[in-house]
């Protein structure tokens, strides 16, 4: 009877006498074994179960430690792995008084495996959260014990988490003045009126420093009455975060402070052209009362034209790599008073287009604006005044010149010579004026045709030797031999090489030559005038196409000139479509080019 209940239990079973000695097993227990071993009758229970042992007649267990399991000993599995078993011991006596040891094995090999495979998961998530610096903590609240990762204790600067309560930690180191808030935001999530705590709180790391964290909380598990009894949450260091935005802060001050005391207007718009940021020159130049520019679009602010350069002006700059740019508008305030400002326009580009901003900087120009009509009126008018007197004295000089003749005395002929030079050059100077004053007004018109530039460059040179000839230097043409074809105006473009043959002849030494080559840069023609001389300073250089130029200089003072020829030239290349430009090496060499394409 005792025998036939062994055989049928589902466990393996062995029964081992006082000695060790194997007296029965059943079944299941050699299905235990690696296949080939039997439990055979007779045979000692160590051979067998090698975790086995007999002590004055009973049976020890030598257990294998594994957490969370009890006397578990492990067996060969035949194929190179393990089969874990929980063992279980006791004791019977025979009718006949023999005392008889029973060893029962409850297969536990999956269980093991799969207890075995949840730590390994435990772990590789620990090590995920504490890479990626993520607390995880459960709180009980029927217990008020809480448990966390350990990636949530290092937060904290606490290395050593074994038999700590998170909630404990908790509350001994949020900051006072956050705690309130805090408890506050979670009992609305305990008690089931919002989905989630979401919180911003300082905490004591280590002895004494405070560090900002935030941390996601939500009820994973409520009773039968709805009450919750289980929470469930993260916690990460935000400090980095909050510094940066405390320093936002106070650069968002510092800027705000700067365009409030700014002496111009200045305004941070959207890329709509939304007003963000002004300061009160900007009301008083516009004409609104102070608080009706916030949210109104700066492109609102005159009419359409306005409304169209600016905007078009901004998607030119945001379409290229150009970050800032200047315009010119006339601005009609709301009480009907115009005004001529000027916009100084920097685009502050960021990865998303929304988050893009515009910097405006805008000055009233009017008054400049004025004046420069007047000043453009004063030469305008001076110089036709000039132009016919002038005229008449030249003429009149080379009559007188005429009639005299031979006759004159040495002095007369003297007076006669400077008289004539300097007419010459006061016509010049009263030329010059009128052509800049009719380039800046846009009166100066400009007739495009098929021009063959060698020809033209060697009547330019052929004219002006005169000129070469009075400061003893000599001009020599090289480069292209064939004709050259460009697209520009005859005449202007030979007003252009006379300013630059002048001015080279003007400003090199006695005795030098200055070069004249014709060449081709690509699909365009260049024509380069280089002459020796003093050169150009990096001072003079920056401003050397404005009008009324001249380098403060000895040995350029004393040379003749309006300080308008540059200006002029430069004004009819860009009006003709080329470009104009230098190089020069002081007391070497400078060479002027201009550059039209082929036609």
């Amino acid at each position: 009877m005792f025998q036939s209940i062994i055989q049928s239990s589902p466990f393996g079973v062995w029964v081992v006498d006082r000695m060790g000695h194997v007296v029965f097993r059943n079944q299941s227990a050699d299905e235990m074994l690696p296949a080939g071993e039997t439990g055979r009758h007779g045979s000692h229970i160590s051979e067998l179960l090698p975790a086995i042992s007999v002590i004055d007649g009973a049976l020890q267990i030598k257990s294998i430690e594994i957490s969370e399991f009890d006397n578990v000993i492990a067996l060969s599995g035949g194929t190179g792995g393990l089969r874990y078993c929980e063992v279980s011991l006791s004791q019977f006596k025979e009718a006949s008084g023999q005392t008889l040891n029973i060893v029962n094995l409850n297969d536990v090999t999956s269980r093991i495996q799969a207890w075995q495979a949840l730590k390994d998961q435990e772990v590789r998530w620990n090590l995920a959260l504490e890479g990626s610096q993520i607390g995880v903590f459960e709180s009980d609240l029927r217990t008020g014990t809480g448990v966390a990762s350990d990636a949530w204790f290092q937060l904290l600067g606490i290395c050593e988490a074994e038999g700590r309560n998170s909630d404990d930690e908790w509350r001994a180191r949020i900051h006072p003045d956050d705690r309130t808030a805090v408890e506050a935001l979670d009992a609305e999530c305990i008690e089931g009126r919002i989905d989630r705590s979401e919180a911003k709180f300082r905490m004591r790391v280590g002895d004494d420093a405070w560090r900002w964290m935030r941390s996601i909380l939500r009820v994973t598990e409520r009773d039968e009455e709805g009450r919750a009894v289980r929470l469930l949450g993260t916690m990460i260091d935000i400090t980095p975060l909050e510094n940066a935005l405390e320093l936002a802060k106070a650069r968002k001050v510092g800027l705000e402070m700067l365009l409030a005391n700014a002496p111009v207007a200045m305004a941070v718009l959207a890329l709509d052209g939304t007003f963000l940021l002004l300061n009160d020159a900007c009301y008083s130049l516009f004409g609104y009362p102070r608080g009706q520019l916030e949210q109104k679009k700066f492109w609102k602010l005159s009419n359409t034209e306005t409304l169209k350069n600016v905007r078009d002006e901004v998607e030119r700059l945001l379409a290229s790599d150009i970050n800032a740019s200047r315009i010119e508008q006339r601005y009609t305030k709301p009480d009907g008073e115009m005004i001529d400002i000027a916009i100084r326009l920097s685009v502050v580009k960021r990865p998303v287009r929304a988050e893009t901003r515009l910097i405006i900087q805008i000055v009233d120009i009017t008054e400049k604006k004025r004046l420069e009509l007047l000043k453009d009126d004063f030469v305008a008018t001076v110089s036709h005044e000039l132009r016919t007197p002038l005229a008449s004295i030249h003429g009149a000089l080379r009559l007188l010149t005429g009639a005299i003749g031979d006759e004159a005395s040495e002095q007369v002929a003297k007076l006669l010579d400077v008289a004539g030079r300097n007419s010459v050059r006061l016509g010049e100077v009263v030329k010059d004026l009128l052509d800049f004053q009719k380039l800046t007004a846009g009166h100066f018109t400009i007739q495009m045709a098929r021009v063959e530039v060698i020809e033209l460059v060697k009547q330019t040179i052929l004219d002006n030797e005169p000129f070469s000839e009075k400061f003893e230097v000599s001009v020599v043409l090289g480069g292209a031999n064939s004709p050259v074809y460009v697209n520009a105006d005859a005449q202007r473009l030979k007003q252009v090489i006379t300013n630059l043959l002048s001015n080279a002849s003007k400003f090199s030494t006695t005795g030098g030559t200055v070069y004249v080559c014709i060449g081709a840069s690509g699909s365009t023609c260049k024509i380069a005038v280089s002459n020796d001389g003093p050169g150009i300073s990096k001072e003079f250089g920056a401003r050397i196409f404005q009008p009324f130029s001249q380098q403060a200089d000895h040995l350029t003072r004393s040379r003749e000139g309006t300080g308008l020829g540059l200006a002029i030239s430069k004004e009819l290349v860009d009006s003709m479509g080329g470009e104009i430009g230098y190089e020069s090496i002081p007391n070497v060499r400078t060479t002027f080019w201009i550059s039209f394409p082929f036609c």
